[in-house]
Parts: C-alpha cells; structure tokens; sequence
C-alpha cells in the first residue's frame, strides 16, 4: 500500500501561495468576529430552518472576494479539488477538546459554528445524516482514546485516502473542515487528491475497468453503531460521468475490487492519486473545503494527548 510520503511529487500549500488558497486580513477578521458576536445563540443539538436561513442572510459579512472565491468553486470546482481559506474568526475561549468526539457541552460561544455554516452555505444546502454522529449537522472531528487505529475521523493513525461516505447514494457534494484547534506536534497533515488532476495519468484500458460496477465499499460503522458484521454496499463504479471530468467515488480501505483486473485497476488509480497529492498542515482559523464530487482526502497520523487539548476540527457537508 502506498502512503503520503512514498507520493512522487507533493506540493505544500502552507510553503506557497496557491490560487486555491486565501489568507484574510485581520481586518477582514475582526469585521466578521465583530458582526457574528451579534448573532443568537446556537442550539447545537436542534437546527431549525429559520436559523439557517439568518445565518445565510448574515453571510453578507464575509469580504467579497471570498465569497466570490466560494461561488466559482460551487459553479466550477478547480483542478485541485479544494479551497483553503485562513486567518477565519475562531471562537475566543474554547472548553476543552470532546473526549467522545460528540458535541461539546462547554461550548458556551458559536464563532466556529456560524463560520462554518455561513462559508459552506455560499455552495449549497447543509446535510447531515441521522445514522451518523446523532444526526449533528456540525460535526466534532477529535480523537477518541482507545480508537486510535481506527479507519475514521475518530482515530489517530494514517487515515487513507477516501471520498466521504462513498458507500451511501446520496454523499455530500462537499466537505468543510474547519480547524478550531490543531494537534500538539503539528504532525497532522490533511492531504487532497483530485481526478482532474490525475486523470491523465491513469491509462485509458484502467479508466474502462474504473468505470464498471466492480467495487463495492464496507459501510462506515458509525452508520453501523450495533453491527458486529461487515456490510458492504452494492455494486459500483469508482469513475462515472465525463469523460475528461469525472466523478470519483473511492475509499482505498474499505473498498474491494471483485475481479483481480478491478483491482489492479485500482492500484493504478491510488499511484496516480499519490502523485498530485496537495497537503496542508491545519492551523487555528483554517478552512479546507473539498469537492467531494472530484477529490478524495486523507490524513497522516499523529499523537493524541487526551489531555482536553488535542486535535479539534468541526466539519459540515
């Protein structure tokens, strides 16, 4: 299996400006904070339509060239399959980190959650699912003690590249991970692959093979919390749509290949995904947004202290 560092060419976008990567002014920062600081407090547990409409009309506050920025990557994505938007309004005093990776009970102020949802609503309507993390429309994304090897948000080790939920029939278009606190060693590295950019070097015999119902996925078992069994999804393609800008659907852990073609197929995908793999390192303020329709993500491990102050992103689709 090949990992991240094995990739043969990495571009580090926290060493250079990128078109896909914005950086706001701390004025642009204090106007947002100062606007937000005015908004109602959140119900985190129950959102209603009303309020995700006031969060929308609030939306207003962002700096146009960043909603503009959001907007052409709604209508268009771009080659990488990602946004990177820094410098954004965290939440002053955070509690500590969830231990259990659900929803913070001391989380007594909403910057992060209106940041998010006012940023992911300029690409389209929020989601959730009622089997996942108790339905939470924003999600907590920590480590979890005794999960470390875990194939999943909540663990700690390598987690390999993946379209988010690819098993389920109605995925997210797109993922906003926003980063409230990042990990002690500044270890953790988020990485983004995008067909777009790895199409060209997939041959033309393994895009047929990508194209087929071959693959089927194992199901998360956070959709799965009293399973013991391995369920996998029906049958499906990994590539569809255009020809020259198609859609992927992948999960190199929890997919198997049906025939041995299949999944020759897609090792020959993973190594060109390896090769236009853009990393990033999250810091305190920084929103990656992945087009879940064209990239897939991964993120390399690192070393929880459960000490109330380790790794903490929200996430929203």
């Amino acid at each position: 299996m090949l990992t991240l560092k094995q990739s043969m060419r990495i571009e580090h976008i926290f060493d250079t400006v990128h078109e896909y990567a914005l950086e706001l002014t701390d004025e642009e920062k204090s106007h947002i904070e100062v606007s937000f600081e005015e908004l109602p407090p959140i119900n985190v547990h129950c959102w209603d339509d009303s309020l995700i409409t006031h969060a929308e009309i609030c939306s207003k506050h962002i700096p146009d060239r960043l909603a503009r920025l959001l907007i052409q990557f709604r209508k268009h994505s771009n080659r990488n399959g990602m946004l990177l938007v820094r410098n954004l309004p965290i939440d002053r005093d955070l509690p500590p980190t969830p231990n259990d990776g659900a929803i913070s009970s001391e989380k007594a102020s909403y910057i992060s959650e209106y940041m998010l949802l006012t940023m992911m609503l300029h690409l389209g309507e929020p989601i959730a699912y009622e089997d996942e993390k108790d339905g939470a429309l924003i999600q907590n994304i920590c480590p979890v003690r005794g999960k470390e090897m875990a194939q999943e948000n909540i663990g700690s080790t390598y987690l390999e590249f993946h379209t988010e939920d690819a098993f389920h029939p109605h995925r997210p278009d797109f993922v906003g991970l926003l980063c409230l606190r990042p990990d002690h060693d500044r270890t953790a590295v988020t990485a983004v692959a995008s067909i777009r950019q790895a199409l060209s070097l997939v041959p033309s015999k393994v895009q047929d093979l990508l194209r087929q119902p071959l693959y089927r996925i194992r199901l998360s078992s956070s959709f799965l919390p009293n399973s013991d069994h391995v369920v996998l999804s029906q049958p499906l393609p990994v590539l569809a749509g255009d020809i020259l800008e198609p859609e992927l659907s992948v999960d190199f852990y929890g997919m198997e290949a049906m025939t041995h073609p299949a999944r020759l197929a897609l090792k020959t995908l993973e190594a060109a995904l390896l090769k236009v793999t853009v990393e990033s390192r999250l810091e305190r303020g920084d929103l990656l947004i992945i087009d879940n329709r064209t990239a897939a993500h991964a993120r390399t491990s690192f070393q929880p202290r459960y000490d109330g102050q380790d790794r903490w992103l929200q996430r929203l689709f």
